[in-house]
């Protein structure tokens, strides 16, 4: 007891011997400390949570809820509710307990419908029951796709009959609720639209109608054949162009480096379908078709009389001739080149040369073989060189560097680290003087002159040496001014803390 009085005393001494400064700093270090003790034991006790279920409705979500609650089990809601989280080393029991409790259930139901025995079915019950699984496999296969979260197909087949030969065809309509940021074009509409027409007989793809959840038609574009005739038509133009000029400028880039050359191409393609059928008759040719003979015979005379009747056929070709879509009618092809960079005879900057009429010559072979020019059809080529104004002129690498992209995206890391560093100097700094003034003698701080030897003095080492020039100037300062320097000496006094002995002695 003694010496739990005597440590008690102790830190008690210590504290108050502390300015209020110093007091603040050391409260502060010992907050933190238990707020980080605190927090990382919680962090450490709570229970890593793992996924029972996603996508789910709100019906099968209350469920699960209700089923869990029952069961005492600590679950979570994420994603607007439509997730379900619970702690990890029980989420492949939960998982299987509840599918077999039938918690969950899927109310989308395919083919799996006349997995079960069924007697006594009207035939219209069982074209209902036909209908809802086709529905049901569509629904299935339409959100598997990307991007798709759920879907949902209405089919209408009318009922064939011998008496109605004109009557309409299958239709369908497809809703789809999409994901956050997806944003389906027309070829993916139209890869929905040709999914549901082949799978449903006699539906053609026209009669397929899509929807989102909002209510817009996004099977409208690709109903206009005219429309998504010039869309397709544009695309495999824009293709054709991209990959013509990305074949010349991967050879330019070897050649000249990356960044010294533009390549632009203007293809023109010939989207005309020409059907046309050509008979041709050659006379010079002919071949015999049928021949026919007759022989009759004269009692009068005795004698025979034959006749015969020859056909010919004329030669006759016929062509079916279709002409070919999509096939390049006509190049023209832009080229932008820089030129040589070379250190000047000092070698303090770079001199811009441009390229000679060999290189020039050459550079335009290889990048008329690299498109497939042909002059014959009409074909164009523009080689310009010049300088570049986004030249390096320093490095020759080509681009000048982004500064505006790197401070963007190094200036705010920057910032941090140095504010983080001023912190970490100057919680040191404090902390450490903290440290050193609670870990000395009591005895030390409160005993002892002021004659060079006591711990406090030490605090004035580093005071750089004064000459004479300096003294007589503090001397004739301080003649001067004697008001002054009292009160300075006074507020470093009050500043250092030297302790009740010695500010006893400095008339405190």
């Amino acid at each position: 007891m003694d010496g739990l009085k005597h440590f008690i005393d102790n830190a008690k001494e210590r504290l108050g011997s502390l300015s209020f400064n110093q007091k603040v700093m050391l409260g502060a270090v010992a907050t933190a400390s238990i707020i980080s003790m605190a927090v990382f034991s919680l962090w450490l006790q709570k229970e890593e949570m793992g996924v029972l279920f996603t996508n789910l409705t709100p019906e099968d979500a209350a469920a699960t809820l209700d089923e869990l609650t029952k069961q005492n089990i600590e679950t979570e809601l994420t994603n607007g509710g439509s997730t379900i989280l619970v702690p990890e080393n029980e989420t492949l029991r939960l998982r299987v307990e509840l599918q077999h409790k039938g918690v969950i259930t899927n109310s989308t139901v395919g083919f799996d419908i006349f997995d079960g025995k069924q007697y006594g079915l009207t035939e219209f019950l069982q074209n209902v029951q036909f209908k809802r699984a086709t529905e049901g496999e569509l629904t299935r296969t339409i959100e598997a796709l990307d991007g798709i979260q759920s879907a949902r197909v209405h089919l209408v087949m009318p009922k064939p009959s011998i008496f109605n030969k004109g009557a309409s065809g299958a239709t369908a309509s497809v809703t789809l609720k999409v994901g956050r940021g997806v944003r389906l074009d027309d070829r993916q509409v139209a890869g929905i639209q040709s999914l549901v027409s082949a799978s449903v007989e006699n539906l053609d793809p026209n009669n397929v109608r899509i929807h989102d959840t909002s209510g817009m038609e996004l099977s409208s574009a690709t109903q206009d054949d005219d429309i998504g005739r010039s869309e397709t038509q544009l695309a495999l133009r824009k293709e054709v162009e991209r990959h013509l000029a990305t074949k010349a400028s991967g050879m330019l880039d070897r050649v000249l480096g990356q960044g010294k050359s533009v390549i632009e191409v203007n293809a023109t393609l010939n989207f005309e379908k020409i059907e046309s059928e050509r008979e041709i008759f050659d006379p010079a040719n002919t071949v015999v078709r049928s021949e026919e003979r007759t022989e009759s015979n004269e009692p009068a005379t005795g004698g025979t009389n034959e006749n015969s009747l020859t056909n010919y056929e004329i030669n006759r070709t016929v062509e079916h001739i279709v002409s070919e879509t999509g096939g390049v009618t006509n190049l023209v092809v832009s080229v932008m080149v820089d030129g040589h960079y070379e250190l000047n005879e000092d070698g303090s900057e770079q001199v811009y040369t441009p390229l000679s009429e060999n290189e020039i010559g050459q550079l335009r072979r290889i990048v008329s073989a690299a498109v497939g020019l042909n002059t014959i059809r009409g074909d164009q080529i523009e080689f310009v060189n010049f300088q570049f104004q986004q030249s390096d002129q320093y490095g020759g690498s080509g681009l000048a560097p982004d500064w505006i992209g790197i401070g963007t995206q190094y200036g705010g890391k920057l910032v941090l680290i140095l504010l983080f560093g001023i912190l970490a100097m100057a919680l040191k700094k404090n902390l450490g003087s903290v440290l050193a003034t609670a870990m000395q003698p009591a005895g030390s701080r409160s005993s002892g002159d002021f004659d060079g030897t006591s711990e406090e003095q030490e605090s004035f080492d580093g005071i750089p040496e004064i000459d004479d020039q300096i003294m007589d100037d503090i001397q004739d300062y301080a003649s001067e001014n004697p008001e002054r320097v009292a009160e300075v000496i006074q507020s470093w006094i009050n500043d250092i803390d030297l302790g009740p002995a010695i500010k006893a002695k400095a008339g405190e």
